[in-house]
């Protein structure tokens, strides 16, 4: 005669079903709700305080499951910190794994500082991002080092400090740079040539003017050289040079006026990319010996072979 054991059967029934649902709940997401939220674990908390934020917010059914998961994958210790963008659309596999391998939201500020900036308009786009405390804070640290503060899109740290942000601009133009055979007049033509053309074919004809009216000791009456040096002069934390008026300041002796001194400026204007660089190193020779900086309707430059030509230009494109 078969004696039934009824309940130990039911139990048994029962506990395979427990665990047939357990790993559902592991293995399976709780919903398909794609909604994203920001769980913030520090550094040193357990598996159970994590479980319990999770289940807190809804994003798992039971933090059990979720403690358990994590003690038989033997992740209890590699759980990182960070701040996690997590959705009830994850299964309890996928949220240990994405914290196990530490792909937590970045908390970097990423920032693009155009080809052609100066420090000022750095400081600015620094200051407005949040990263220097007040304006001037990067011009006072940097204003040495216009020219070599390499244009490009950067990520910093929240608390990255003006040093660390200038050495790692400072180290990108260094890189960038590595196989161009750059002197000081080199990197301050194409500082001018950033700030003055738009395109890398007037660049390099421009380019060649320049080298070309310095061979022959003619003044290069850059426009562009003469705001950067009053803002120079006036030593300010922010300088806008769109708003210095050329007409009052073209008779003014300094370093930076191309209309009084023979030669290019003592230092950079802005600071130039790799396609200025390669303008300024790779000069185009033309019959031009002037040109005016982008001013036609589809930004081309317009250039003269001669000063009166230069001079009905200037009459017809700056009225």
């Amino acid at each position: 005669m078969i004696i039934i054991n009824t309940p130990k059967i039911l139990f048994g029934i029962f506990f395979i079903f427990a665990i047939l649902i357990g790993l559902f709940l592991i293995y399976f997401p709780l919903n398909n709700k794609n909604i994203g939220y920001e769980i913030l674990i520090e550094r040193g908390d357990s598996a159970e305080k994590i479980a319990r934020l999770l289940e807190k917010n809804k994003l798992i059914l039971n933090r059990h499951l979720f403690i358990f998961y994590v003690l038989a994958s033997g992740n209890d210790k590699n759980l990182k910190a960070g701040k996690y963008k997590i959705s009830s659309s994850m299964s309890i596999v996928q949220i240990v794994k994405k914290m196990e391998a530490g792909l937590s939201e970045s908390e970097d500020i990423i920032i693009t500082i155009p080809e052609g900036s100066n420090i000022w308009e750095i400081d600015r786009k620094l200051f407005e991002a949040g990263l220097i405390l007040k304006e001037g804070d990067f011009f006072s640290s940097a204003k040495q080092l216009e020219g070599s503060l390499f244009p490009d899109t950067y990520n910093f740290k929240k608390d990255a400090s003006v040093y660390d942000i200038i050495k790692k601009m400072r180290d990108n133009f260094l890189d960038k740079t590595e196989e161009l055979e750059l002197g000081i007049n080199t990197l301050i033509a194409a500082s001018i040539l950033e700030k003055e053309i738009k395109t890398k074919e007037d660049m390099e004809i421009v380019s060649g003017i320049l080298w070309k009216r310095l061979a022959k000791r003619m003044p290069l009456q850059i426009d562009a050289t003469v705001a950067y040096g009053v803002c120079r002069e006036a030593n300010k934390p922010f300088c806008d040079i769109t708003q210095v008026s050329l007409r009052d300041n073209l008779d003014k002796d300094n370093p930076y006026n191309t209309y009084k001194i023979l030669g290019l400026p003592i230092r950079p204007i802005s600071n130039p990319g790799l396609k200025a660089l390669q303008a300024a190193l790779n000069p185009v020779e033309s019959e031009y010996w002037y040109y005016l900086s982008a001013t036609a309707e589809d930004g081309r430059t317009i250039f003269s072979k001669t000063a009166v030509e230069h001079a009905r230009n200037r009459h017809k494109y700056l009225k």
